[in-house]
C-alpha cells in the first residue's frame, strides 16, 4: 500500500490540476466493463451510493461510501457491481506536469483512501458536482477552488480515520489474545474489525513495531512455554491448545522462534 506521508504530501505539495468530474451510474447487469484511464490524468473515485469492485494489477478493491480510490494515469481496470444494487460514483480527474510528477511518482499509482462518514466531503464533492455543470469560466474558476477544498477535507477525513483506528488497537489486541486458542488467522482479525488485511498488517506494525502475524505467533509460543513448564500435556495437545492443528508445524514453530524443540524446552526449562 501507499505510504500515507507520501499520498499527503501529494494532496498538499504537489501542483496538482483540476480537470473535470464525471459521474457514472451503472447495475449488475452492465457492470463488468474494463475501463483504461487517461494517458496523462490521474482520478479519484468517489462512491456516491451502492458496492463495487474495481481491479487493477491482479489487485481488488472493495470501492463503498467512507473509501475513494487513487488511481493514476494509463491503468487498465475492470469494474465488477456485484449484486442487485446500483452503483454510482463521481470520478474527479486532475493532472500534474511532466516535471512535477517526476518528484511525486505516487500520482502514477493506484491505492484506497478511508475516510469513513464525512458529511464535510461528502457535501464538498456534491458541490463541485453542481458547479462543474454551470457553464462558463467563473464558474470553472469555482470548481478548481472546490477541487482543492475536496483534497484538504479528504487528508482530514483519512487523518481521522486512521486515529479512530489507532484508538482501537487496544481492542484488536485484546481480540487476540481472546482468541487466539481458536487458530484464528490475521484475516479472521481484520473481518472482525471490518478492515482490508493489508491496512489492518500496516496499521499494527506502526504502533506496535511487529506484524500482526508475528505478534499472534509471540502469544502462542508465550502460552506454548508456559504449559510445558507448568502441564503434563502432549506436545500435540499443547499445539491444539494454542491454535495449532498439526503438532508438527507447531514444534517447527517453536524451535524457530526459541531454539529448542518443545520437548527439549520442557526437559531443560521445565
Amino acid at each position: 500500500m501507499a505510504d500515507m506521508e507520501q499520498i499527503k504530501e501529494l494532496y498538499t505539495t504537489a501542483p496538482l490540476t483540476f480537470v473535470d468530474i464525471i459521474t457514472q451510474k451503472v447495475t449488475y447487469t452492465n457492470s463488468v466493463r474494463t475501463i483504461f484511464t487517461n494517458d496523462r490524468l490521474s482520478g479519484l473515485v468517489f462512491p456516491l451510493r451502492g458496492t463495487a469492485q474495481f481491479s487493477i494489477d491482479g489487485l481488488t478493491y472493495e470501492i463503498e461510501q467512507g473509501s475513494i480510490l487513487h488511481v493514476g494515469p494509463n491503468m487498465e481496470m475492470k469494474r465488477i457491481v456485484a449484486n442487485d444494487e446500483i452503483f454510482e460514483y463521481a470520478v474527479i480527474h486532475f493532472e500534474l506536469s511532466g516535471e512535477s510528477a517526476n518528484r511525486f511518482p505516487i500520482f502514477k499509482e493506484h491505492f484506497m483512501l478511508q475516510v469513513g462518514d464525512s458529511m464535510k466531503l461528502n457535501n464538498r464533492v456534491q458541490q463541485l458536482m453542481q458547479n462543474f455543470l454551470i457553464p462558463g469560466g467563473l464558474a470553472f474558476l469555482q470548481s478548481k477552488r472546490l477541487f482543492l477544498t475536496v483534497l484538504e477535507e479528504m487528508i482530514v477525513a483519512s487523518e481521522k480515520t486512521h486515529s479512530e483506528k489507532a484508538e482501537s488497537m487496544d481492542a484488536i489486541i485484546q481480540y487476540m489474545h481472546q482468541f487466539f486458542p481458536k487458530a484464528i488467522t490475521v484475516l479472521n482479525v481484520a473481518k472482525h474489525f471490518q478492515v482490508d488485511r493489508r491496512r489492518l498488517t500496516s496499521l499494527f506494525e506502526r504502533q506496535m513495531g511487529v506484524t500482526p502475524n508475528m505478534y499472534l505467533t509471540d502469544l502462542r509460543i508465550q502460552h506454548a512455554k508456559l504449559l510445558l513448564r507448568t502441564s503434563n500435556l502432549s506436545v500435540a495437545h499443547i499445539a491444539e491448545r494454542i491454535g495449532y492443528k498439526d503438532n508438527f508445524y507447531f514444534s517447527r514453530v517453536f524451535k524457530k522462534e526459541t531454539g529448542l524443540s518443545p520437548t527439549v524446552y520442557r526437559r531443560h526449562l521445565g
